[in-house]
């Protein structure tokens, strides 16, 4: 079980502060985080081929388009939408 010190110092370093009723939940939800945690771990121990292999799911470097060089839009058409505009670069708010 994760200790409220530890949460506390946790947020310490994240630089989050909460309230005692936020830090109690928080505290319910990292036990129950590390409650799945150790279920998964306990699960596959000893048995690497429960492991799901991430990176068979991946698209194959032979698979991706050639890069190729175009020329881009010039910045008069992609500005003709903006409302306000400074030189090439959008304005927020106005001018």
């Amino acid at each position: 079980m994760i200790t409220k010190e530890e949460v506390l110092k946790l947020a310490h370093l994240a630089r989050l502060a909460f309230s005692d009723d936020e830090l109690d939940k928080i505290i319910r939800d990292m036990d129950d985080i590390i409650a799945f945690a150790d279920t998964i771990n306990n699960s596959v121990a000893g048995d690497a081929e429960k492991i799901r292999n991430v990176s068979s799911k991946a698209t194959p470097a032979e698979d991706f388009r050639e890069d190729t060089v175009r020329e881009s839009l010039p910045n008069e058409k992609i500005l003709s939408n903006v409302t306000a505009s400074k030189g090439m670069f959008c304005v927020k708010g106005g001018i």
